[in-house]
């Protein structure tokens, strides 16, 4: 699927502004910082139509892009940012309307990092899917900060925790497993 036409279509923070699902939608979901936006760039061909911040937290509402006749929608980030309850609770708010509206959802790309284990907070993200039903697959961000024998450690590590469900290493610097999470895009929208 080539995806480089791609253009900013609108952002969302309140429940109420979401659009009618009219377009076939791919997410993107995982922790503040794990590398969202830098996937949805990488795949879209750009260096920025996603914001990038080195701040957790950054992304505070529901960005949808446009692409060859889908949405590709990077979500807010869960975990450690620094923001105030009131704050998250607007984002718990946000997160739940946009999976519990009538939504095209495809396929939902639960990011980890591929140095970690699996957060409290990651696996109620990947529980949460699994009860809704979601399809998802996993993509492992900051692969290029590992050796080749950790990575490989890693790689055994995180199939076995999702032994059926995708799983695809990624890197933004090197471009790392790109081909592979087009292919599957490709493949849910068909």
């Amino acid at each position: 699927m080539n995806l480089n036409n791609a253009e900013f279509f609108a952002c969302f923070g309140t429940p109420e502004q979401l659009p009618e699902n009219d377009l076939p939608e791919i997410c993107f979901s995982g922790r503040s910082n794990v590398g969202k936006s830098s996937l949805i760039n990488k795949l879209l061909g750009r260096k920025a139509i996603a914001r990038v911040s080195s701040t957790p937290g950054k992304t505070t509402t529901i960005n949808f892009f446009k692409a060859a006749d889908i949405y590709l929608v990077d979500l807010p980030g869960y975990g450690y940012a620094k923001v105030t309850p009131k704050e998250r609770m607007r984002w718990d708010s946000l997160m739940n309307a946009y999976f519990s509206g009538r939504r095209n959802i495809k396929l939902c790309f639960q990011l980890l990092d591929a140095r970690r284990t699996l957060s409290g907070d990651d696996e109620r993200m990947v529980n949460f899917l699994i009860s809704r039903n979601i399809p998802f697959a996993v993509v492992l961000t900051k692969c290029d900060k590992l050796n080749k024998t950790e990575l490989a450690e890693k790689m055994n590590y995180w199939q076995a925790l999702f032994e059926n469900t995708p799983v695809f290493p990624f890197s933004a610097l090197k471009g790392t497993g790109k081909e592979e999470i087009l292919n599957a895009i490709d493949s849910y929208i068909e």
